[in-house]
């Protein structure tokens, strides 16, 4: 699959490739040698925002393939330092005569999951009800090494809530400038719970967000209301290490800001 882009002097073109992941698994078969042949299993990668297909292909210790018609297969993920499992997920089985299943790795089931590397396993269970595991290399290892990376699909992050329950200067919120740069966009949507006469003043600092104290704040921008009912928005742009809300109120009540860099 090729991306092309186009101006009138010069053409860029891009490649994509599309194509599965492909795993191979090792299960014991009595009808081969002890000998395990040698073989390499890469890492899976799964990435967040989207449904992750990986293909497995089981094969026997002389890298042929098995049948597995009477076989099902489970894939664990895992933490080994922690010793906790996570998920535990049933395998599709895409041509089971030739060995060969699917794992989904859905995008709900990485919410909760950090960007590291994990382990997994896979189990296999026989027409007599006898599970196993299968391996993951030439060592006889039960563990492959799953990583999760979310720099392609980014997830979803909540707006932060300022209720202004300390007072009328809100809490110091931090940020990462480098994540939209020089054209960072700011947004704070602002609730009222009663007509409020007053003023919204938006502050922000560009030292280190663990060292900021209170006058290494200055204002960005400032808004003032009368009988304000209605929802409002400001939007400001900068880069910024941390930004924080003060409410100077006349009468009536700014009750919530939800702000999102």
């Amino acid at each position: 699959m090729a991306f092309y882009s186009y101006d009138k002097y010069s053409m860029t073109v891009i490649t994509g490739y599309l194509y599965a992941q492909r795993h191979t698994a090792v299960v014991t078969d009595t009808g081969v040698n002890n000998i395990m042949s040698m073989f390499y299993t890469p890492n899976i990668k799964v990435y967040r925002g989207i449904d992750n297909f990986i293909r497995i292909e089981f094969k026997n210790r002389d890298q042929k393939r098995v049948s597995m018609t009477d076989h099902t297969a489970n894939i664990v993920i895992l933490d080994k330092e922690n010793n906790v499992a996570f998920l535990e997920r049933s395998l599709t089985p895409i041509d089971p005569r030739r060995g060969i299943f699917e794992a989904l790795i859905s995008e709900a089931d990485l919410l909760n999951l950090d960007s590291k590397f994990f382990s997994y396993g896979l189990k296999v269970t026989n027409g007599e009800d006898r599970t196993t595991p299968a391996y993951a290399d030439d060592n006889y290892s039960a563990n492959g090494v799953l990583e999760i990376d979310e720099g392609v699909y980014p997830t979803f992050v909540d707006s932060t809530s300022e209720t202004f329950t300390s007072g009328d200067t809100g809490s110091n919120i931090s940020i990462k400038p480098y994540i939209n740069r020089n054209t960072a966009q700011h947004t704070a949507q602002i609730y009222f719970s009663s007509a409020f006469t007053g003023t919204l003043t938006i502050q922000g600092s560009i030292n280190p967000s663990n060292s900021i104290q209170n006058a290494d704040f200055t204002d960005i921008t400032s808004k003032t209301y009368t009988a304000q009912e209605d929802n409002d928005f400001i939007n400001f742009t900068g880069v910024f290490s941390a930004v924080r809300f003060v409410r100077a109120t006349t009468t009536g009540t700014l009750s919530e800001v939800l702000y999102r860099p």
